[in-house]
């Protein structure tokens, strides 16, 4: 079983013009995901099993998914969105409701505690009272972090003491501290609205307004994507918001070259007033493939396959068998005790929704959205 999420992941492609408008094939799914976000092993053993090809195309955004579905130029059958875009694709009735008897190896009752308190707060944020966990299955889920280099005297300390204050105040950071922000706009608006205490999925001028001075008094180093996490690991960056799971790949990728936990130049400070993600399979309404589909979504949640998942993309599993198989490791393999204590520690298990750190973020209406994003755009082309 492959340790560490960075892979080379060996796609199919074909160059022909039965994908490019959908591919009627019945033994082809196709599959839009993340990049670096899914276990090529697990893949094989369900083409194998099932006699099908499973082809795999890579967006690096919710946005990027959103539009590809919604043009319909490549009908894709799977789609991983996360929780806030899984609500705008249903309200623009997008996806699929899933017929949950098609997938015996789903049981909502082993969805870890964090993951069904994102599921409730979906709901509790719907405009129309729709109950949105019809049509998805849980994916990956986590949290958004500061990342930061453990080298740079004094950062710590200043994290711990400060918080959020730290990382968008420079008179409480040490000296030539390089500070990123990850280069999103939902996720940078966020950013200001936790590090202020505030609700970041209500829509009010006031919040656009706080939220340019604070980003624009930043002036942050970088804005950037997966490239942070590589930049703090490296020793090129300081301080970068991003998925603890991106922190996550990092560390196994180190230990998995030799390095002892003790000499991991990086950590990850979690705020209670942070982003709580979920990732989701859903079918699209245009699926041509759906008992294909419905095989493979079923396929990904047995506790097996979810571990071996798991274990290539560095994230945390939605689901209690799987995690417990992973956390309760005991055994002579350094690399999976190593696995253990991480999943343990940055993903801990409580029985208590409340002590769960984060909220997920919820899609926004075209107005507002258009003025987060030319208000993000000015603060980084420096424009009033």
């Amino acid at each position: 079983m492959v340790k560490c999420k960075i892979i080379f992941l060996t796609f199919t492609i074909f160059l022909c013009c039965s994908v490019l408008s959908g591919c009627n094939g019945s033994n082809t799914l196709l599959l839009l995901n993340w990049g670096e976000y899914i276990n090529d092993e697990v893949v094989e053993e369900f083409e194998e099993k099932y006699n099908c090809v499973v082809n795999i195309s890579i967006a690096d955004s919710n946005e990027l998914f959103y539009s590809k579905i919604k043009s319909g130029t490549t009908v894709y059958d799977l789609v991983v969105p996360s929780d806030y875009m899984v609500q705008k694709m249903v309200e623009n009735d997008l996806l699929e409701s899933l017929d949950f008897s098609k997938l015996p190896h789903y049981d909502r009752n082993n969805l870890l505690p964090g993951v069904q308190r994102i599921m409730r707060l979906m709901n509790e944020n719907s405009p129309k009272n729709i109950d949105y966990s019809s049509y998805f299955v849980p994916y990956f889920w986590g949290t958004w972090g500061i990342m930061y280099n453990k080298n740079k005297e004094g950062l710590e300390e200043s994290l711990n003491a400060y918080g959020w204050d730290a990382y968008f105040d420079r008179s409480k950071l040490p000296k030539g501290t390089k500070v990123g922000m990850y280069n999103s706009i939902m996720h940078s608006y966020a950013a200001v609205m936790c590090r202020n205490h505030l609700p970041f999925n209500e829509e009010k001028d006031e919040y656009i307004s706080l939220c340019y001075d604070q980003l624009k008094a930043m002036q942050f180093d970088e804005w950037g994507t997966d490239t942070m996490k590589k930049s703090i690991a490296a020793g090129n960056l300081d301080l970068a918001f991003v998925w603890t799971g991106d922190c996550l790949d990092m560390l196994y990728s180190t230990l998995e070259d030799g390095t002892s936990y003790e000499d991991i130049s990086f950590d990850i400070y979690i705020p209670h007033d942070t982003i709580a993600f979920m990732d989701n399979l859903v079918m699209t309404k245009a699926a041509r493939h759906k008992e294909l589909a419905y095989q493979f979504i079923d396929f990904m949640l047995e506790t097996e396959h979810a571990k071996e998942n798991a274990s290539v993309v560095g994230y945390c599993t939605p689901y209690k068998s799987s995690y417990q198989s992973i956390v309760e490791y005991e055994g002579e393999e350094v690399w999976d005790n190593d696995w253990a204590y991480a999943v343990s520690k940055y993903y801990p298990y409580y029985e208590d929704e409340s002590l769960y750190q984060g909220t997920p973020l919820s899609f926004f209406s075209k107005d507002y959205m258009t003025e987060i994003t030319n208000m993000i755009n000015n603060v980084k082309t420096g424009s009033n």
